[in-house]
């Protein structure tokens, strides 16, 4: 069978077009990689750091495995495990009490969602004063080096842990400068999630990734980490749903979220990814959930367009045997057929994981508000407002 014809404008980076891609952040992964986490901040003169975590993880016996990680170093650590599902500003100004007054010079986020919000927030107090919170939220930049700050990833992530965002309450952050310095992706921490959770983070990662590589400013680099996010999803979720013992399936998830996330952090926000995040904050599914669900359809649309969707879409989604026996014209619809296959399984795996977004506890009189981009609930205003409404009624009518 002949291989795919691509159109080079469609599919393939043009090198005159000027583009900028920045990822700050020192990744260390595979086994034993909170080892070298002692190192690394002592190199960057950082002597007593203070970890962050939720009481769960503490119960995970997660803060033994950090004691042992950091036996053999000339570094004391210290402990706050309070961080709540919600957390809010006055956490920070207690977190800045206990950090000042024990003399730390560091934060590790042991965690995602609220514990790197917290970590993020926090850094930003303790390098400066609390009120340069405010002064970030009126969108006057930072001018000072934050401290060191290092995040360890797990499979219950928010999308955001790898960026530059940050929301605590009604407070939304955004600087480069709250991208950690430090990643760190161990199987010791990247622990057996329950199904959901781990579904919920893949599908979230699997969406920043497809956005991404579909995104018109896209770059080498984006695609190079979209794909890297896409190939270790698809290759790994349902194994390791069916196999929570799978370490590589795991490591390789985690690294698959913070290659989405670094891809995102990079270009806007997708409409699909926008759509979960304010849908979930209405009705308190995981938006990971409602991307997966929205993510074909938005698909679909793309693939009606005669503005150029790109041809290589499978690639991403399929890989490079199953896109090397595919027509360019049949690789899209490929890709939305397997995405589509993948739903149908998280379903049979997945208790219950919702079939359409009316199980997720949306009432459809409050799908227009969405679309409006002046209303609270509301995505940004560069969409055209009759194309979430496309996706949003085909997304609830259809179940897959």
């Amino acid at each position: 069978m002949p291989g795919p014809s691509l159109d080079k404008e469609e599919t393939v980076f043009q090198p005159q077009r000027a583009y900028t891609f920045y990822s700050p952040t020192k990744v260390l992964s595979g086994n034993k990689a909170l080892e070298n986490l002692p190192v690394e901040l002592d190199a960057m003169n950082a002597v007593k750091p203070l970890i962050l975590t939720t009481p769960g993880l503490s119960a995970r016996e997660m803060e033994k495995v950090m004691a042992a990680a950091f036996a053999d170093s000339n570094l004391t650590i210290g402990v706050f495990a309070g961080v709540p599902p919600q957390p809010d500003l006055m956490l920070i100004r207690e977190l800045y009490g206990l950090y000042r007054d024990n003399g730390y010079d560091a934060l590790i986020a042991l965690g995602g969602g609220p514990v790197m919000d917290t970590a993020k927030a926090l850094n930003i107090a303790v390098s400066g004063k609390p009120e340069d919170l405010g002064s970030l939220a009126d969108r006057n930049p930072l001018t000072r080096k934050l401290r060191p700050l290092a995040a360890i990833l797990n499979l219950d992530l928010s999308g955001c842990e790898m960026t530059r965002y940050v929301s605590l309450g009604s407070l939304s952050l955004t600087s480069p400068a709250l991208i950690p310095d430090l990643t760190v992706i161990d199987p010791r921490t990247v622990m057996a999630e329950e199904r959901k959770t781990v579904a919920s983070t893949a599908l979230m990662s699997l969406t920043q990734a497809i956005e991404a590589c579909l995104h018109p400013e896209r770059n080498p680099l984006t695609d190079a980490y979209a794909y890297g996010s896409a190939r270790f999803i698809m290759e790994n979720i349902l194994n390791v749903l069916r196999n929570p013992s799978d370490r590589k399936g795991r490591l390789a998830l985690a690294n698959a979220a913070f290659f989405a996330q670094t891809s995102f952090d990079n270009l806007a926000p997708g409409m699909v990814y926008e759509l979960g995040m304010a849908m979930s904050r209405s009705c308190h599914t995981h938006p990971g959930l409602i991307m997966g669900l929205l993510l074909p359809h938005f698909l679909l649309l793309e693939m009606k367009k005669e503005t150029a969707t790109r041809k290589d879409l499978y690639l991403f989604i399929g890989g490079p045997e199953a896109f090397a026996g595919t027509m360019a014209e049949a690789s899209f619809r490929k890709a939305v057929d397997r995405i589509v296959e993948i739903l149908l399984e998280l379903q049979s795996l997945v208790m219950d994981f919702p079939r359409s977004i009316r199980d997720v506890g949306i009432k459809r009189e409050d799908l227009e508000s969405l679309v409006e981009p002046q209303s609270a609930a509301g995505v940004r205003g560069e969409y055209d407002p009759q194309d979430i409404r496309n996706i949003l009624e085909k997304a609830w009518e259809t179940r897959f």
